[in-house]
């Protein structure tokens, strides 16, 4: 009768030993299947669709634009308006002046970045309607009498 118990806890050890890597085995598999799902829905290191995309939209628009299929490096031109008077390139220009210099520019590579310090009345305001009468675009517009005044 010993010899028969001991039989049997034999058996039972055997099938102990035996279901210990199968449900190791199975284990993984859920791992990684549980990671994969992860990944594939963005929640695990960064290789999935996520919201970000492949850019995360920090870039500035004047910086680049991009097109259907090619991406387009924009130039970024400042022109001052001090008093009555068009800081373009180091150089005080009038309105016509500037007109002449900006309908030199290349309409697809440049934007044009206004810049108030101390303009009178109307000089923003032309100087943004010579701008768009030429076809460029504005990028923003600054008022550096602001940090003047401080």
């Amino acid at each position: 009768m010993a010899k028969q118990y001991d039989e049997r806890d034999r058996k039972k050890d055997k099938k102990k030993k035996g279901k210990g890597p199968i449900l190791f085995l199975i284990l993984l598999l859920l791992i990684l299947a549980l990671l994969w799902l992860m990944n594939y829905l963005g929640l695990g290191f960064g290789f999935g669709k996520g919201s970000g995309g492949s850019s995360s939209g920090s870039d500035s628009v004047a910086a680049s634009t991009s097109d259907s299929n090619t991406e387009t490096t924009k130039t970024t031109v400042t022109v001052t308006v001090k008093g009555s008077t068009y800081v373009y390139d180091g150089a005080e220009l009038t309105l016509d002046d500037l007109k002449t210099k900006l309908s030199e520019l290349d309409k697809d590579k440049t934007v044009i970045e206004l810049k108030d310090d101390g303009a009178v009345e109307n000089a923003m305001a032309d100087a943004k309607a010579a701008v768009e009468g030429v076809g460029l675009s504005i990028v923003n517009t600054s008022d550096d009498t602001s940090s003047e005044a401080s």
